[in-house]
């Protein structure tokens, strides 16, 4: 063979060799091809750099190279050397994308990369055709419906029907398909209650009613009635036919002709299609809201809180005003006008929470807002039949830059009949000054729409504080009005100052 043909021959082995080498290049351990991504445009540059510009179709997708975060898109740099690199851009929501790029110096290389949305479908059809369904607890009118890949409960209802629930997996951009078949239900009664056990029919607000409800699983009928002790029906409800679960009717203590009933135990009764149910209820008049007022650290009288008999599990919006003023033997002049409104809750018969907002209107402090809020339990001792001994602890937090501010710890004790209450409260406030009171007051009841109180605090030992107060509750509805007068004057010999308080309270109880 001659060298010629030799030559030519080593020359095709070293051209394939250098191929196959390159090839392997983009060849990785599993045997398929990496995705090397080509830029969408380049545009050569005016220096020796390496420029890159990742772009994508949302914003704020963050950009790893080599594993690395190096920022947000729209991203650009020009610190890379002419090599491969592995990119990854990762966002909440949506597919991560994970390429290779190869940029050369002396060109910027421009990528726009499209992220799409991580999501599944689920599609629903129900025969019949009108019955509302559920996916992971929400309701869905249309489908087919995304929701981000994952296990998701499908519940399918309409009244008639028995519940249909399967449990479904769903993957990232597919469709998963659920056809439910209903099966009709049976007539079934269940989950009688009644709303409240004691009502006082004077009152039209919340606790002068109760409300039967139950549950119902097809069309039918039942009926409510109520029974005196003697078994007569007092009043009774009919429920002609039903379309839909939850069914419900409030009773007011009234008789069949609108009449009010006397106190007394009644039987409430739900009869229908062989179901029967029943409940006691007690007709108390004695049974009402307590004409207790806000303060900072829970209702009580005056500006201190109280043990009180809590009667009835309530709620009590309220809101406060009134002036301040400064006197001495000279002259009389406005010191503030503070506006406070809030919330009181007592629940589960011996325990309430309460808190307030407001403002110190014409302060000449830079901060007018006043603010507190409180937790108060308590416990009644009965003695005899119309008399009782209350006892109570509660801690609270109070903000009011121009009195105390800082978490507060009391207890307080009472004794308390139909007609009068007398008690003793203190208070200890974790502030700057460390302040502290102590007082008692005395409160007249005559009727259980009106009270009238008297107290006393003393406060730190160097001041006397002391007032009056009137709450009413016109009529039988909800709406309570209250009013205060106080007075705080210093003990010590040195001052002449005397602080004079008014305040008017509304509140709505519900």
């Amino acid at each position: 063979m001659s060298v010629k043909k030799i030559f030519s021959v080593m020359l095709v082995l070293f051209t394939a060799v250098f191929s196959l080498s390159a090839l392997t290049i983009d060849i990785n351990i599993n045997g398929s091809y990496e995705d090397e991504r080509e830029p969408d445009s380049k545009k050569r540059r005016d220096d020796e750099y390496t420029g890159v510009i990742i772009k994508t179709n949302v914003s704020d997708a963050q950009v790893y190279i080599n594993g690395t975060h190096v920022g947000d898109t729209p991203y650009a740099t020009i610190d890379l050397s002419p090599k491969r690199y592995d990119v990854e851009i990762r966002k909440n929501g949506y597919d991560t994308i994970r390429c290779k790029i190869y940029p050369r110096r002396y060109y910027t290389y421009t990528y726009n990369f499209t992220m799409i949305k991580t999501e599944g479908f689920i599609s629903v059809k129900t025969n019949p055709s009108n019955a509302d369904v559920y996916i992971g607890g929400s309701r869905v009118s249309s489908f087919p419906v995304s929701v981000y890949p994952g296990n998701y409960t499908v519940k399918v209802r309409k009244f008639g029907y028995q519940e249909f629930v399967k449990t479904v997996d769903v993957e990232n951009h597919k469709t998963t398909s659920v056809e439910a078949s209903l099966i009709t239900a049976p007539f079934t009664i269940s989950k009688f209650e009644v709303s409240k056990t004691v009502i006082n029919p004077d009152y039209t607000s919340a606790i002068g009613k109760t409300t039967v409800s139950f549950y119902v699983t097809n069309n039918g009928s039942a009926d409510v009635y109520v029974c005196d002790r003697y078994g007569n029906i007092v009043w009774e409800y009919e429920f002609s036919s039903f379309n839909t679960w939850e069914q419900s009717v409030t009773w007011d203590g009234s008789g069949a002709n609108g009449d009010r009933l006397p106190d007394g135990i009644y039987t409430i009764k739900l009869s229908g299609y062989g179901y029967e149910f029943s409940e006691k209820i007690k007709l108390d008049r004695s049974f009402s809201y307590p004409l207790s007022v806000f303060t900072p650290s829970g209702s009580g009288i005056g500006t201190m809180p109280f043990a009180f008999a809590s009667q009835v599990s309530y709620g009590k919006l309220f809101f406060n005003f009134g002036p301040s003023l400064t006197a001495d033997s000279k002259s009389v002049k406005m010191n503030v006008f503070p506006l406070e409104g809030g919330l009181v809750l007592d629940f589960a018969e011996h325990f309430e929470l309460a808190g307030g907002i407001g403002g110190n209107i014409g302060s000449n402090d830079k901060s007018t807002l006043i603010a507190s809020g409180s937790l108060k339990g308590t416990g009644t001792i009965n003695i005899t039949s119309g008399f009782a001994m209350n006892y109570a602890g509660f801690v609270s937090y109070l903000y009011n830059p121009l009195k105390q501010t800082g978490a507060a710890l009391g207890i307080s004790m009472g004794m308390e009949t139909s007609l009068l209450y007398a008690g003793m409260s203190a208070e200890y406030i974790f502030s700057k000054n460390r302040d502290y009171k102590y007082g008692a007051a005395l409160s007249l009841t005559p009727s259980k729409n009106f009270k009238v109180s008297a107290w006393s605090n003393v406060i730190n030992n160097n001041a006397l504080e002391g007032g009056v107060e009137f709450v009413s509750m016109p009529g039988t509805g909800a709406f309570c009005i209250d009013a205060k007068a106080w007075i705080e004057t210093p003990l010590t010999t040195n001052k002449e100052n005397v602080e004079i308080n008014g305040q008017i309270g509304l509140s709505y109880f519900f």
